[in-house]
């Protein structure tokens, strides 16, 4: 295959890739607006904590997209300075991704105990300041969102016999009372999500690592040397063979020069004398 057209082949192949780049890319905006949507909503309860996995995923959105600006428009230039960075860039990234997956999956393993406090406390504030009237209160939503009742159960407000259950903790279908605490709902919730960050951010990498060979190859490609034909045409060229310039000249060679033949005349030779010998004299006697 002539190099020009491995050129154009590699060439589409990173189109592709940037393509899928940008897919994921748009992805990891989405879900992690949404994640985090989701906890501000009840944010205040956990003294707005555990909300930097889903923001940082926004921004890896955002980078993967400035980075199939950077691969496309070196692509189509081809200028391999910048399509060797975005090769450089894009190693970096899927290294992040990796890294943002484990630590989501770290910070999963260590905000029960930070959680369950922070819950806690909000849920005394709610019981001192008797806002279970109040429908736009934040633990009323979260009681009727996720369909719990009390920190840990319906004993928190059978603790209190001058407080009954709040209109948040009945089923509005059957009208029963919601037997699960929130504490253990609100907390499983942040974990899920938190697992959703790990397996976007892995997903996204593997995907992203597939077409990274493309992109190396046509950095590799254009940085071999190539001859223009006499027509200018960018789709024709023609790579140079060092072998061609080491080869001598014949004689057929000299007198019908290929189309990829120097355009310098051939060195004229040297003559060369010929050697007369110097006639010998004989004595007579």
């Amino acid at each position: 295959m002539r190099l020009s057209a491995r050129i154009k082949c590699f060439k589409y192949l990173v189109y592709a890739y940037v393509i899928l780049i940008s897919i994921c890319g748009g992805a990891q905006l989405v879900i992690g607006a949404f994640l985090l949507w989701t906890h501000k909503q009840y944010a205040p309860i956990v003294k707005n904590q555990f909300w930097e996995p889903f923001a940082v995923l926004i921004g890896l959105g955002i980078i993967s997209q400035a980075l199939c600006y950077l691969g496309w428009t070196s692509t189509s230039r081809k200028q391999r300075c910048y399509l060797g960075l975005f090769c450089a860039f894009l190693v970096l990234f899927i290294v992040i991704l990796f890294l943002v997956s484990g630590w989501s999956v770290a910070t999963k393993a260590h905000l029960i105990v930070p959680a369950e406090v922070a819950i806690e406390t909000s849920f005394t504030e709610f019981l001192a300041k008797d806002n279970t009237n109040d429908q736009t209160h934040i633990w009323n939503r979260l009681q009727r969102d996720f369909r719990c009742c009390g920190y840990n159960g319906i004993h928190d407000y059978k603790k209190n016999k001058q407080m009954g259950f709040p209109w948040s903790c009945y089923d509005p279908i059957d009208t029963k009372v919601f037997n699960t605490g929130c504490m253990h709902v609100f907390v499983k919730s942040i974990e899920m999500n938190m697992i959703r960050v790990a397996v976007v951010a892995v997903a996204s990498a593997l995907i992203q690592s597939l077409g990274i060979f493309c992109a190396i190859q046509l950095t590799m490609l254009l940085r071999r040397p190539t001859l223009m034909l006499p027509n200018g045409d960018n789709n024709h060229s023609v790579r140079v063979k060092r072998t061609r310039e080491l080869t001598p000249l014949s004689p057929v060679t000299i007198g019908n020069p290929t189309p990829h033949s120097s355009t310098k005349p051939p060195i004229p030779l040297k003559p060369v004398v010929p050697r007369v010998e110097q006639p010998v004299m004989k004595s007579s006697h």
